[in-house]
């Protein structure tokens, strides 16, 4: 359907259909003044308006008015180009009739019309985060001390030797930890620390068919370190074992020495062991220290 609509500056009437009032959101620019207004809100009633010759410019009653937007403007994303919008009547009247050049400014790329029922929306209506109680907050700090504590009781339990070594003081706590996990608080096993030498066998000099094994063990490190067993290998002229025997502290050190309390720091501890072998068959012997 065809309606009238009026430019409010100067007054030019011409005619437009509802398709054309809906493009854009009705907004035109009037190709006489150049002015810039709604469509929508200037349409005038036919009949209601001046009919002399010099304030209305006369249209046929099939006159076709039509839109020619430009291609290139409507896919180009820069917000100061126009599209423009013709009218143009199809019969000549007794006047010549200039041809309107009605210039609508593009929107500038405006964001899509945002439903009805989304509009209420807005980003401040987020689900609101949940409030902790007191209680919640204490059952969390109590689950992070009971977890820090089972840190702390493992580090101890695994590092107990090492502490009672470098923090003899702290001896007797290890202990009673200990008994509670019927573990005990062994001394350091560092063989890297320990050094066996000056090895020597000789004949007994008083008892026949006995060897005389004799050697020192030294301690290099800074803490006690647990006596370690010593392998004795006696061999023949081919290099072959004859005799492989395992030695224990008891086995080696004197009775007044006290194995369980250690091999000092920076301390030696002679070694001496009495072996009743064949002598005529042992022309050697290899030794080594482990745990």
């Amino acid at each position: 359907m065809s309606l009238i609509t009026a430019c409010p500056a100067c007054q030019t009437q011409f005619e437009v259909t509802d398709e054309q009032l809906q493009a854009y959101a009705g907004k035109v620019r009037c190709g006489e003044c150049n002015h810039v207004f709604d469509a929508r809100s200037h349409l005038v009633v036919t009949g209601a308006f001046p009919q002399s010759e010099s304030d209305v410019v006369a249209t046929a009653s099939d006159a076709e008015v039509y839109f020619k937007v430009s291609a290139e403007a409507a896919q180009i994303d820069t917000p100061a180009e126009t599209t423009d919008i013709s009218l143009k009547p199809d019969i000549a009247l007794e006047e010549p009739t200039p041809t309107w050049n009605v210039r609508v400014d593009e929107v500038e790329h405006a964001e899509p019309e945002v439903p009805a029922f989304l509009r209420n929306v807005s980003l401040a209506d987020e689900r609101p985060a949940p409030v902790e109680s007191p209680a919640s907050q204490w059952l969390f700090v109590t689950l992070s001390c009971m977890l820090l504590l089972l840190l702390l009781l493992q580090f101890v339990y695994f590092s107990r030797t090492s502490l009672a070594a470098n923090y003899p003081q702290t001896k007797p706590f290890l202990q009673a930890f200990c008994q509670q996990l019927h573990c005990d608080v062994s001394l350091p096993q560092d063989i890297t620390q320990l050094t066996i030498d000056d090895a020597d066998i000789q004949e007994h000099k008083e008892r026949q068919g006995v060897l005389a094994f004799s050697s020192v063990l030294m301690n290099h490190g800074s803490v006690p370190q647990a006596y370690p067993k010593v392998e004795l290998t006696l061999t023949n002229t081919a290099d072959e074992a004859v005799l492989r025997k395992i030695l224990k502290p008891a086995d080696y050190l004197p009775a007044s020495v006290n194995h369980t309390l250690g091999l000092a720091p920076q301390q030696e501890q002679s070694v001496k062991v009495l072996l009743g072998v064949d002598e005529k068959l042992v022309t050697g012997f290899r030794v080594a220290i482990a745990y």
